[in-house]
């Protein structure tokens, strides 16, 4: 027992006597702790989009293979890298039953298309439109390098950071020190689509509108920058 005691008043001193020998911890020294925001607007240069074709849908029953064939004929028309931009999601059948006749199968067929910009997306729908596919909407719209724009995004924040706390000290006569304390704080990033089309401004034809859209002339769609926000908190010691 007494050798316990012992020991555990020369470890309770070693702890006492490093803590006073040892650095200040950055809570005991004067520092200044200050947040640094930026937003970064971005074109999105991938816009994603779902395309429907069901043979219920064409009043001369022309099958999924043949709509199928049309719309990869028109889209080539467009320069469209169809190996790395389109693909099919899914593929269905689905009876149609009828009072006096045979039933029917009918097929719906979904497929996936990236277009890089806005001008490209006009020329979709329009294109499209000619053949009687408009069951078209845009799912998600991104950037190729959204990465690499939320890393230097989150720097500038931390840029931001340092000039304020720079600032502030300047005010009061003092300067800042090295860097004591980093932290990203979460942030929602702005106007990245997906699910629905909400947000996106166009002139011209939409799926939004219906059959009024159709009816105007499609011009060049504007699709809604994406905003990167980053914010950083930050801590410098004050000399």
């Amino acid at each position: 027992m007494k050798i316990t005691n012992h020991l555990f008043f020369a470890l309770l001193f070693t702890i006492v006597s490093f803590s006073q020998n040892g650095e200040k911890n950055f809570i005991d020294q004067p520092y200044i702790e200050v947040t640094g925001q930026i937003e970064t607007e971005i074109i999105p240069n991938e816009i994603y989009l779902n395309i429907e074709l069901d043979e219920n849908d064409k009043k001369g029953k022309i099958s999924i293979e043949q709509q199928e064939n049309q719309m990869i004929t028109i889209l080539k028309s467009l320069n469209i890298d169809l190996d790395k931009n389109f693909s099919i999601l899914d593929f269905n059948g689905y009876y149609k039953r009828k009072f006096l006749g045979d039933d029917k199968v009918t097929k719906k067929k979904h497929y996936e298309l990236i277009v890089n910009d806005g001008e490209t997306l006009g020329k979709v729908y329009q294109a499209l439109d000619r053949i009687d596919v408009s069951n078209i909407h845009i799912t998600k719209t991104s950037h190729s390098d959204i990465e690499k724009i939320r890393r230097d995004t989150k720097l500038k924040a931390l840029k931001v950071a340092k000039e304020k706390a720079n600032d502030y000290a300047t005010v009061i006569n003092q300067t800042i020190g090295k860097a004591l304390f980093v932290q990203e704080q979460a942030t929602n990033n702005l106007n990245r689509l997906n699910g629905n089309a909400n947000g996106i401004v166009i002139r011209g034809y939409s799926n939004i509108y219906g059959s009024r859209g159709k009816q105007e002339k499609i011009q060049d769609l504007n699709i809604k920058t994406i905003t990167i926000a980053a914010s950083v908190k930050a801590k410098f010691s004050l000399n």
